[in-house]
């Protein structure tokens, strides 16, 4: 494997890949565990925002009319429900998401500086989905998007550890919003029953919680790709418009995933002195439960440390991994002075990880 980017630990400075460059391992890599904890961020709020529709493995097969089963499914996949839009829209969910979180971190919209939204497409093609929740919370703090698929969650952390290192914010706004249905080829059972919708919200705050985030990319714009349509009426485009279906090769997502995903919890261990047990849980994107039962396999750790909810809601791509933060948390799963490892994969072909200490 081959990424791209640049490595370096931080102590109160901040981490965009690029920015500084030394040689070892490709990626990059903010790390204060070996240096003291500076200025780094904690989470202090989430939230999350859900489609009312249900839609289990039986109904999903009469609708679609593809040929499968509840059972199918559930063996390949591990997903039972998922939650489907039928008239609700990405702002409203996000909306909803950001003042949950917004509530439980005890902030009023207008104390957000930053508000970073994590999605593949919102609403609209212009203006971001975070503009239209800013308009919705009434708030004129700097609104931006960013994809990074199904990393998208840990992207936003790292941008919103940089802002507040940088003094440029105090308090962040991250929303995670994916309408995955929109972007499905029903009558194709390998992608369709994959996935599901929904959006979740994080407030994020100067801190001492992150220990250690590492993102990279493996560049591949082949083996989870969604094309897009340009042309319009251009009278002198050359080609032909194709549909915005999402189309993925399973088996080498799947490889990518386990392998990467491996490498990475091991690589943070290794970077910060840990044990496998001194985690306490390890949150993986919810993309597939044969992917999250490899990776314990290979790992060879303890399979109570590693929740799920793709049973749940199937694979909301960045929505994932905040949205299971979200349910332990509600659940008292996580208390204060645990130790986290959340880890995500997805187009690009992107990965994720980062190490948090529960305040």
């Amino acid at each position: 494997m081959t990424a791209v980017g640049g490595d370096f630990r931080l102590s109160g400075a901040s981490c965009f890949v690029g920015f500084l460059v030394k040689t070892p391992p490709p990626g990059c890599v903010a790390s204060v565990a070996d240096e003291g904890t500076g200025v780094t961020i904690k989470i202090i709020g989430t939230g999350v925002g859900q489609p009312k529709c249900v839609v289990s493995n039986d109904e999903f097969a009469a609708v679609t009319g593809l040929e499968t089963s509840d059972e199918w499914i559930r063996t390949r996949t591990g997903i039972e429900t998922r939650r489907i839009c039928t008239d609700e829209t990405l702002t409203e969910l996000s909306t909803a998401a950001a003042r949950q979180a917004l509530g439980n971190a005890k902030l009023g919209a207008d104390q957000m500086d930053y508000l970073i939204g994590a999605t593949i497409g919102g609403d609209k093609r212009t203006p971001a989905l975070a503009c239209m929740v800013a308009e919705q919370l009434k708030v004129e703090c700097p609104a931006v998007d960013l994809n990074g698929g199904c990393v998208g969650f840990m992207y936003a952390l790292s941008y919103a550890e940089a802002l507040i290192a940088a003094g440029r914010a105090h308090n962040v706004l991250i929303v995670c919003a994916e309408k995955m249905s929109a972007h499905m080829n029903f009558l194709d059972r390998s992608t369709s029953v994959l996935f599901g919708d929904g959006a979740a919200a994080v407030v994020v705050t100067q801190g001492e919680s992150l220990e250690y985030i590492r993102l990279g990319t493996v560049p591949d714009s082949h083996a989870i790709s969604m094309p897009n349509r340009m042309m319009g009426n251009n009278p002198w485009a050359v080609g032909e418009e194709t549909e915005p279906i999402l189309t993925m090769d399973g088996q080498k997502v799947f490889k990518f995933a386990v392998q990467t995903v491996q490498e990475e919890v091991t690589r943070a261990l290794d970077t910060m002195h840990l044990t496998p047990n001194d985690i306490d849980l390890y949150l993986l994107h919810q993309a597939n439960g044969r992917i999250i039962d490899s990776v314990i396999q290979h790992l060879g750790i303890d399979p109570d440390k590693f929740p799920r909810i793709i049973q749940k809601y199937g694979n909301m791509s960045s929505v994932s991994v905040p949205t299971l933060l979200h349910e332990l948390i509600q659940q008292g799963q996580i208390k204060s002075g645990q130790r986290l490892l959340l880890c995500a994969f997805g187009a690009g072909l992107t990965y994720g990880t980062c190490v948090i200490t529960w305040e």
